[in-house]
């Protein structure tokens, strides 16, 4: 489609948003509303102030590709968006409905799920344009990439898709056969895996598709997993929370990891022959950005390995009563 519509490329993004849109659609018109709801507040300060943390930080970063590592104002920006998470989370430990429920975090069942979910973010959400970009670089020009064509890109798209349907579906009966815990800690390695084979194997398109395809598998069961997971390690009253966090922990987990590779492909961008600049990301970026995802999948997966014995169970032992919020005042 990208070939077919190359002078219209606006038409190719708008099929998306149309798709989004139908969504809204179809929620709003056939999904019913629940019946069963517990009193609370949209916490919308939290979301304002969530929200200019990640623009500080995130324009700090891009402000680092921008300019230069060499100038020091783009740290100091994302250092002063590091710094504003604290009065984030000192006003969210005080809301009764917090936007980021920082006493569910606490749990020991539940920090290393969305642990998990952010480290995850950073190969799911931040990787895939660096690998689009990567197999578009034409190695004749700049000695390294897969010279795809904008149709030919769609295979290793469409192989990490159907890899990670093959990964979610196959999750439950694994899980059946094992546990819930280990089979999410082998699909962490399979993320790590799949990126780190790409550090040494990347110069082919059939070496790309199987260490993408590694990858897909464990990244599809981590995406159906991890939610179930949380709600399952989940205090009563909190699974909405604990669901919607492993969402939340895994966007902020991707959004400063798209900013921080961006940062990686710019420095030593490569220059052409005649002297002028090029337009694709330095090798030395694409390797940075592989072994970034390689060994945060891998930290996720030590991670789970803290998680206690019954986090995923419905028992009442595997209830940690340290997260469990301030109950919410009845509203008249």
């Amino acid at each position: 489609m990208g070939a077919a519509f190359a002078g219209q490329f606006w038409l190719v993004l708008l099929i998306p948003g149309l798709l989004v849109l139908g969504v809204c659609a179809v929620v709003a018109l056939r999904v019913p509303e629940s019946t069963d709801r517990l009193p609370g507040s949209v916490d919308a300060t939290g979301a304002v102030l969530l929200s200019v943390v990640l623009l500080v930080i995130t324009g700090g970063l891009t402000f680092v590709r921008i300019n230069g590592a060499g100038e020091p104002w783009p740290w100091i920006v994302t250092a002063v968006g590091l710094l504003l998470v604290v009065p984030f989370v000192r006003y969210e430990l005080g809301r009764p409905d917090p936007l980021v429920d920082f006493r569910v975090l606490r749990s020991p069942s539940m920090w290393p799920v969305q642990l998990t979910a952010g480290l995850f973010g950073v190969s799911v959400l931040g990787a895939q344009g660096p690998l689009s970009t990567f197999a578009r670089t034409d190695p004749e020009v700049y000695g390294y990439g897969l010279g795809l064509s904008t149709s030919t890109v769609s295979i290793v798209i469409g192989a990490y898709v159907v890899s990670m349907l093959v990964g979610a579906s196959q999750f439950s009966r694994i899980s059946a056969r094992t546990s819930p815990r280990t089979t999410l800690i082998g699909a962490a390695v399979l993320v790590g895996a799949g990126y780190l084979l790409l550090v040494p194997f990347h110069g082919t398109l059939g070496e790309t598709l199987a260490c993408m395809v590694v990858a897909g598998v464990g990244s599809g069961a981590l995406v159906a997993a991890l939610p179930a997971a949380a709600a399952a390690a989940a205090p009563v009253g909190r699974t909405g929370v604990a669901t919607g966090l492993t969402n939340t922990s895994k966007v902020l987990g991707g959004s400063v990891a798209s900013a921080t590779f961006a940062v990686a492909l710019a420095a030593g961008a490569p220059t052409l022959a005649d002297g002028s600049e090029g337009t694709a990301g330095s090798l030395g970026g694409y390797v940075t950005v592989w072994a970034v995802c390689g060994v945060t999948a891998l930290a996720a997966a030590v991670a789970l390995v803290v998680v206690p014995k019954l986090a995923f169970s419905d028992a009442a032992a595997a209830v940690d009563p340290r997260s469990v919020a301030p109950a919410t005042e009845p509203r008249a």
